[in-house]
């Protein structure tokens, strides 16, 4: 799953291990930090893993239940009428450009 969030960016894969655990990845440091201010997340705050050979450079390893209700947080926590200016607003303009990219990508399959 890529979960595209205004307070960061995720892909979530089941990788086995370890066991009832999902993988949370992320191309950026800060994006698992913020993530893990979420009080369904932060005993894993100490526990981000960096490795430069890995596709997503960084990932924690959560128990499952404590991604779903990480996922209804940030639910729960949509506030805005705009998602690209929530971005904006809460990451910056520069991740907001790379958002729109992928914005306008995705839009191609609609036309």
């Amino acid at each position: 799953m890529w979960i595209v969030t205004d307070r960061g960016f995720f892909s979530v894969v089941d990788k086995g291990e370890p066991e009832g655990c999902l993988c949370v990845r992320a191309r950026v440091r800060e994006d698992l930090e913020h993530l893990c201010r979420l009080e369904s997340l932060t005993s894993y705050a100490n526990s981000i893993e960096e490795s430069e050979l890995s596709d997503y450079r960084y990932r924690i390893h959560v128990k499952r239940e404590d991604w779903v209700k990480a996922a209804a947080d940030l639910a729960g926590r949509i506030d805005y009428d705009n998602f690209k200016n929530a971005v904006a607003a809460r990451q910056g303009r520069e991740r907001e450009g790379y958002y729109s990219k992928v914005w306008l990508t995705l839009l191609g399959m609609q036309r």
